[in-house]
């Protein structure tokens, strides 16, 4: 296992625009402070003048099961298939949207496609279960429908923040054949989140620490046990994917033990992953050129 500790540069792919606080509101009445900062306007494809296919449909089971392509302006489907870079939101598990600002935005310029998808939240009657289930869906989707937009199904890499990390992750672990798996600021391992004495998670205090998971798990007391264990890529097999585990030293929502535990777990398992702490930086999406570095190297070759 590669890692990294890094103090933040602050020129990236975002850099020239500006930043702000964004708070975000999450269900079940608790309200989480995100430290994710927002570029304005909302950094999505399109400011580049990339061709967008939206609302594709990837399963029909709910109206969430929805994705965004965008296609550099100049493709064709006939052309060489080019590289795919998949996006997955975060938001708790309980929010958020595929139209909300990639770190990728500007990837179509590269001669990338980039795909944002939707997916069902852990509200009442759906779990962190089905959320996950979605993620793999959306994947398996692309990768199987990938010439009808000249996309190279061996040349796709998943890149998630928060939540959206999480659920990245737990594609690595269903061992979908992609390139590449990316997460950042992502909460790992449900297991220590059971337990009142924990604070890190959200932002909460240890007994609503327990409460909120119980819920988007879909469980409660004893019975959370197994559940948090299959939500957990942390206690789960690995695929053979490359993985990048990076995260921000400050992250007052997610605490960097989870990237750690994560990191840990896989390189035991014989991963080929690589951790990148960065140094004064909290909970956010926007963490240097690590993400860029890694999913060019393992995407961009033929």
């Amino acid at each position: 296992m590669r890692v990294r500790t890094r103090s933040k540069r602050r020129v990236n792919s975002a850099s020239r625009l500006r930043t702000g606080g964004l708070s975000v509101l999450l269900a079940l009445a608790v309200v989480y402070l995100m430290e994710v900062r927002r570029p304005e306007p909302r950094l999505t494809p399109l400011v580049t003048g990339a061709e967008a296919i939206l609302d594709v449909a990837y399963a029909d089971d709910h109206p969430q099961q929805r994705l965004d392509i965008y296609l550099p302006n100049d493709h064709e489907v006939d052309d060489e298939p080019i590289p795919v870079v998949i996006w997955i939101h975060g938001g708790g598990w309980v929010g958020g949207d595929k139209s909300d600002s990639l770190p990728i935005w500007e990837w179509t310029e590269r001669d990338f496609a980039v795909v944002s998808i939707n997916y069902r939240y852990a509200t009442e009657p759906h779990h962190v279960s089905d959320s996950i289930d979605d993620a793999s869906r959306a994947v398996q989707f692309i990768i199987d429908n990938a010439s009808m937009w000249g996309l190279d199904p061996d040349r796709i890499g998943v890149y998630g923040f928060s939540a959206g990390g999480h659920l990245a992750a737990m594609v690595a672990h269903k061992e979908l054949p992609v390139a590449a798996v990316v997460l950042a600021g992502a909460p790992t391992d449900f297991r220590p989140l059971l337990d009142p004495e924990i604070n890190f998670f959200n932002g909460l205090s240890g007994p609503d620490v327990v409460r909120f998971s119980e819920d988007v798990l879909g469980c409660s007391g004893s019975a959370c046990t197994e559940a948090a264990r299959l939500a957990s890529p942390a206690a789960l097999s690995t695929g053979r994917a490359p993985i990048l585990v990076v995260h921000g030293r400050l992250d007052g929502i997610v605490h960097v033990s989870q990237a750690e535990i994560l990191a840990t777990h896989l390189a035991d398992a014989g991963a080929d992953v690589e951790l990148i702490i960065v140094d004064n930086e909290g909970h956010s999406s926007l963490l240097g050129y690590g993400p860029d570095q890694f999913l060019e190297r393992h995407l961009a070759g033929s």
